[in-house]
């Protein structure tokens, strides 16, 4: 986990830790076309060849296209939306939840039930961009790169929010940690901090680690 060191003592000292820039370009990727329409889905596969990326399966029914994605783990999945078995949206929330992997739907049907569900799933749904049957090669790859920056964008700020909490976490630990050694050995607050640090440099451990031991134990060991 993120902030499990002893920089957690010196965050005063320093500027917070520039986060990795979010890609803007995408080179070929692994995708995953599922369309109850033989031709249809071939066709689809065939135009995202033709843009470079690797077509790992062509699922008949949402069902099989589960199957496949946790068997080949694209990198996105084309999904028409009424499918045997597994309705493309369900799909989509299931390869989302589970393995993380973004969907374009891919649908002859716009209307407003479909989209009403989409959206009741918030980000949860997972589905990334929403594009009407024909569609052409030069819009299958507008799409594509559209759905893969959306998502890169939603990892890397889901990311940076697991990394505050954990950073306020490891801080919430060393602060109880201070007030036990406080009140223990009846010390000052800057006294306590500092033994914390020096017990996490003799013992080459995270100063939140050590901190922990104090909560749990109450007091160094």
């Amino acid at each position: 986990m993120p902030g499990r060191s002893q920089g957690v003592s010196n965050a005063n000292k320093r500027s917070p830790a520039k986060s990795e820039p979010v890609p803007t370009s995408f080179g070929p990727v692994k995708i995953l076309v599922a369309d109850d329409e033989h031709l249809v889905a071939t066709g689809i596969a065939n135009s995202a060849a033709d843009l470079g990326h690797k077509i790992v399966g062509i699922a008949a029914d949402g069902e099989i296209a589960v199957h496949m994605a946790r068997e080949h783990r694209p990198d996105l999945a084309l999904l028409d939306i009424r499918m045997p078995k597994l309705s493309g949206i369900d799909a989509a929330l299931l390869l989302f939840s589970e393995l993380g992997i973004p969907s374009i739907i891919i649908s002859a049907y716009s209307d407003e039930e479909h989209v009403k569900k989409i959206h009741s799933h918030g980000e949860g749904a997972g589905v990334y961009g929403y594009v009407l049957k024909p569609v052409s090669r030069e819009q299958l790859g507008v799409a594509i790169g559209v759905a893969l920056q959306r998502a890169t964008v939603d990892g890397s700020h889901g990311k940076r929010i697991e990394q505050l909490e954990a950073n306020l976490q490891n801080r919430r630990t060393v602060e109880q940690a201070k007030w036990i050694l406080v009140e223990k050995r009846r010390i000052t607050e800057p006294e306590a901090h500092e033994l914390l640090q020096k017990q996490a440099r003799d013992r080459r451990k995270p100063l939140v680690e050590v901190a922990q031991s104090v909560i749990n134990s109450g007091d160094l060991n």
